[in-house]
């Protein structure tokens, strides 16, 4: 009965606009929580900034602090009394606005899980990413369908690193990268988790098998180098079956017993989280409001309750 009422009140296509125009949150809390029951929420998050970029062409990665709290006191209160550890919060890339968001926030919501995913080497050899490169194509007058075409360019897995054009980011205000030494002092945070997200950042699909085990094996090395054993791993981009596959992920159960993580937008049940399971986040469009993010997750939740798992690995 309970699931026919909040699939009436809330569509899965529509949830976003609908929940945020028209349900407060004080209702919108108990309809959360019935939809979660005892289900694990992985949120998926990039940047925590204030004021969006004129030249940013991917803003939904961006969400100001204010708001991203606002989505964690909603999720946290729709289920009082939950033990610890049911939500986490995850963001990719290693930008040092995450990192100090986490700092921050991890002492403030010690129920809550944080992980923070980096790319080892851009971090260690201060190298930025392709599409902050575009974006600077942009600010320079390059068109966007042009700008945007070198993020599909072809790689060197042993130079992309090395490129001056990317170096130059890593410590641009607008791009710049945490440093190993603020990365490592997360690490020490009861409730933090850092995690692997590959040197080159690229989907795997898209290259050669040979290129995408030797960037598994390199990042995973120097992951462990600077940080320690490798516990976390997420797929960059990530969504099942169009980023990855069986394939990669066999790569990656080879290298050892760790955690893997997806953008595959469902919850998950606690036994689910073994080492070398592939877990879903749900990635979060920061354009949205809290409460349309939260309504989302809500109708996610009921249909995976409803139907279980659509991707096995």
């Amino acid at each position: 009965m309970l699931r026919a009422f909040v699939r009436r009140l809330i569509s899965p296509d529509a949830v976003a606009a609908w929940a945020g125009d028209h349900l407060p949150s004080t209702a919108l809390k108990p309809v959360i929580g019935a939809s979660l029951n005892q289900l694990n929420v992985s949120l998926c998050m990039h940047r925590v900034v204030e004021v969006d970029r004129p030249t940013d062409w991917q803003p939904g990665l961006n969400m100001p602090p204010a708001k991203l709290d606002a989505l964690i006191e909603l999720l946290l209160s729709s289920r009082p009394g939950a033990a610890s550890g049911w939500l986490t919060v995850s963001f990719d890339d290693g930008y040092e606005d995450a990192a100090s968001y986490i700092a921050s926030r991890a002492p403030r919501f010690p129920q809550v899980e944080f992980m923070f995913f980096v790319c080892p080497e851009k971090l260690e050899h201060r190298t930025g990413f392709r599409w902050d490169a575009a974006e600077e194509a942009m600010r320079a007058g390059a068109p966007k369908a042009q700008a945007v075409l070198s993020v599909d360019a072809p790689v060197n897995v042993l130079e992309e690193n090395a490129r001056a054009e990317l170096k130059r980011l890593a410590e641009a205000p607008a791009y710049r990268l945490a440093t190993v030494e603020a990365v490592r002092a997360l690490g020490a945070l009861p409730n933090v988790r850092l995690g692997n997200h590959t040197n080159l950042h690229l989907s795997a699909t898209r290259l050669p098998e040979e290129q995408v085990s030797e960037d598994y094996r390199r990042s995973t090395e120097t992951f462990t180098r600077l940080f320690g054993l490798q516990r976390q791993f997420a797929f960059p981009y990530g969504t099942p079956r169009y980023h990855f596959d069986q394939r990669h992920v066999d790569m990656l159960r080879a290298l050892g017993d760790f955690t893997i993580w997806s953008t595959e937008a469902r919850p998950y049940r606690a036994g689910e989280r073994t080492p070398g399971a592939v877990l879903p986040r749900f990635p979060v469009n920061g354009r949205q409001s809290a409460q349309e993010i939260a309504g989302w997750i809500a109708a996610r939740s009921l249909d995976f309750r409803a139907r279980g798992s659509k991707h096995s690995f």
